[in-house]
């Protein structure tokens, strides 16, 4: 499965909203709950949420997130913007396609920075 930007965007904005609970399901409309739950954990590998895992010595059977950590406020911070969002995104397509996290995300905050002058 890939991993989909818009979409790690988006539980981000919906963890921010629920206050420190502890989510047993979350649905986002357009994505399966196998997508969301690839994303969940990709997501608490890369450190931006915080979760409980539910697993065998083998493999991850479900992830329970409660909270962003600081780098998953820090990213929705960057991202928050649709104009910026966008745009970040137009430049990644046009230019290599898709990028690595950390470039997006520089990539985010070189714009907001260029929108208020810095």
């Amino acid at each position: 499965m890939k991993r989909d930007l818009d979409l790690v965007r988006k539980i981000l904005e919906k963890l921010e909203d629920e206050q420190e609970k502890l989510i047993n399901n979350l649905e986002i409309e357009n994505y399966s709950n196998y997508e969301i739950m690839y994303h969940f954990i990709i997501m608490d590998e890369a450190g931006l949420i915080r979760c409980e895992r539910e697993s065998t010595p083998d493999r991850v059977i479900k992830v329970y997130p409660f909270g962003l950590t600081w780098q998953g406020h820090e990213f929705l911070e960057a991202a928050r913007n649709d104009s910026i969002w966008e745009k970040a995104k137009n430049i990644s397509k046009s230019r290599i396609g898709t990028m690595p996290f950390d470039v997006i995300k520089a990539l985010l905050i070189s714009i907001a920075k260029a929108k208020v002058g810095l």
